[in-house]
């Protein structure tokens, strides 16, 4: 079921969560979000494809089992008089996470047909990257894949979906969210801590820079 419509700037807003129809949708969401303001992020490590390879890995992932927090349940949909506008995924940190994310693209690589030299080279061209990731806080509820039309950005579709995912983060009784995005990343530091969010800490990797262009990792928390 979705949330109650609501009006911003004269748009008719629906937070509902995501479905099965979404997954061409969501794929472009996990990519953007990725990518952010760099031209390349951690799935174009992973997938080592070109844009069209790595839209059709991420659809099939948000269909995949085991459901994870790439999965289409796992994310609420902002529409805009319809349309699917923004999206992004809010998860319990210890209902499994990213181990989900792995068992699901380890299916979805099965169905693309990679090779063990395929999953070993992307294996190797995405390792600066985990070795980068920062390490567990204690966090229980974790925000993931932002992302916002070109069109639809500046228009408040951020606060909306992030009143819908905190309400869910309270609802299971976490106490402290956490996102995270690459150092560097001005914009969505600033949109993040209008909404309540602080930095927290960072962490700098300097082959994650010279694979990707941004220093690291900035992760903001927010009490709940």
């Amino acid at each position: 079921m979705g949330r109650p419509h609501s009006k911003i700037r004269g748009m008719a807003v629906k937070v509902r969560p995501g479905r099965q129809d979404d997954a061409d949708f969501l794929a472009w969401v996990m990519l953007s979000a990725s990518r952010a303001h760099l031209p390349l992020g951690v799935w174009d490590l992973i997938i080592g494809g070109t844009e069209d390879q790595c839209l059709e890995y991420l659809h099939h992932l948000a269909l995949a089992e085991p459901r994870s927090l790439c999965h289409f349940e796992g994310f609420l949909v902002a529409e805009v008089d319809g349309q699917a506008s923004a999206a992004l995924s809010g998860y319990g940190m210890k209902t499994g996470g990213w181990a989900l994310v792995g068992q699901a693209m380890s299916n979805v690589q099965q169905e693309l047909g990679w090779t063990e030299s395929d999953v070993a080279a992307s294996r190797q061209r995405v390792a600066p990257a985990w070795a980068c990731f920062l390490p567990d806080i204690g966090a229980d509820w974790g925000i993931e894949n932002v992302a916002i039309r070109p069109e639809r950005r500046r228009q408040g579709l951020l606060n909306v979906l992030m009143d819908a995912t905190l309400q869910d983060a309270v609802s299971h009784g976490a106490k402290l969210a956490q996102i995270t995005t690459y150092i560097g990343n001005q914009p969505a530091c600033s949109a993040y801590e209008k909404v309540g969010f602080r930095v927290r800490d960072e962490k700098r990797c300097a082959d994650f820079e010279s694979l990707l262009g941004s220093p690291g990792f900035l992760r903001l928390t927010r009490d709940l």
